[in-house]
């Protein structure tokens, strides 16, 4: 017994140590930007890995930050709407709290975890998107409600970021982006995701052919599609909470490239596409920035203005999806860029979509072989 005594006793002395070493460590270089850590000496300058936690720390920056404006929505909403826009000036602190392929209820809930951080929440952004109400859509595998509606950061959570082997493996690669500046997404202190250098990270037509063909062959984004009742009803949610609270909502559809709206068209979708926005509008008002317009027709080069790829728009678009929200008094934004849609305007809204499809379509047949090639 005695033997086993100085065995516990050895090994917890040896063990304990090193485990408190290795969390310092994890700590110190803070990989996924969760615990404020200083910059040290460059070694953790860039968080290359951070993407890959983004429910995680946007949740515990939520916390921190506590925002008066809530900018929210996918991807989209993720790397393409700034906080620091002159239109939020008045209402900071604003965060970009989008996530990275989420369904409507994981934004309903991460709503409802800022409320519950940030009570005095004012003003809410919320861009939408078609696959977020796919009936097959399911909670990312980052998601964990455990972690929401929380004043600090779980046990669970904060073994996993310091004491795991991917903590380790975090920390590691984020030394050695550092040291190498090879980094690609990287994100802001107020939530906004960009790309580092601001360098595109292939050829546009292989990022368009890869955003497409991504999202038109996964049963839970385009390929299998079943508008769900559940999700409208989970932003509807979110309308009523914001209503009720008397927080300012501004909902729209984000403004993806002519390229992915045409593969809806193309992919038997678009019947789907134009009831979604007729049971949108019976719930509110909405912005709709989707379509084939002066913002959304730019040709597909290597050197693009407006997007990323046929998905993601670039900030510069974001900018003035902000603008024309809350028309801005330098609002510079094309007339055709967004319209306010209604029950009264829904149809006529629709027809002019379809006729400048027609447009569209009859000028650029090599890209719609492109899309039918890419689906």
């Amino acid at each position: 017994m005695k033997n086993y005594k100085q065995f516990n006793i050895a090994f917890l002395a040896f063990t304990l140590p090193s485990l408190l070493s290795l969390g310092l460590f994890n700590i110190a270089i803070d990989p996924y930007g969760v615990f404020n850590s200083p910059q040290i000496l460059g070694l953790n300058s860039l968080k290359s890995k951070q993407f890959s936690k983004v429910r995680l720390f946007k949740a515990v920056n939520i916390t921190q930050v506590k925002p008066k404006t809530l900018l929210l929505g996918s991807s989209r909403t993720d790397l393409g709407l700034n906080p620091e826009h002159p239109a939020l000036s008045s209402q900071q602190p604003a965060y970009n709290l989008g996530l990275v392929g989420p369904n409507i209820y994981e934004v309903k809930r991460y709503l409802e975890h800022t409320l519950k951080n940030q009570p005095e929440l004012e003003t809410v952004v919320l861009g939408i998107d078609l696959f977020m109400f796919n009936e097959y859509k399911q909670n990312a595998i980052d998601f964990t409600e455990s972690r929401l509606e929380k004043e600090n950061i779980t046990s669970s959570d904060l073994l996993n970021i310091t004491l795991s082997t991917s903590a380790i493996q975090a920390s590691v690669e984020t030394i050695r982006s550092s040291k190498t500046s090879d980094a690609y997404y990287l994100y802001h202190p107020n939530g906004l995701r960009y790309v580092y250098q601001n360098k595109p990270d292939r050829s546009a037509r292989a990022r368009f052919k890869g955003s497409i063909n991504g999202l038109f062959n996964n049963d839970e984004y385009y390929h299998n599609y079943k508008l769900s009742a559940k999700f409208l009803q989970d932003f509807k949610d979110i309308v009523a909470i914001c209503k009720e609270r008397n927080i300012e909502l501004k909902v729209f559809i984000s403004p993806s490239h002519a390229s992915q709206w045409e593969s809806l068209y193309q992919s038997g979708l678009w019947q789907v596409f134009e009831q979604w926005k007729r049971e949108l509008v019976q719930i509110t008002p909405i912005w709709d920035f989707s379509g084939y317009n002066t913002v959304t027709t730019e040709p597909i080069a290597q050197e693009m203005k407006n997007y990323w790829d046929s998905s993601h728009y670039r900030q510069e678009v974001g900018d003035l999806v902000l603008d024309r929200l809350f028309d801005t008094p330098e609002n510079k934004v094309p007339d055709d860029f967004g319209t306010l849609v209604t029950p009264q305007n829904i149809e006529s809204h629709l027809a002019n979509i379809m006729a400048e499809r027609e447009v569209w379509v009859k000028n650029h047949p090599e890209i719609v072989d492109f899309i039918n090639r890419a689906i």
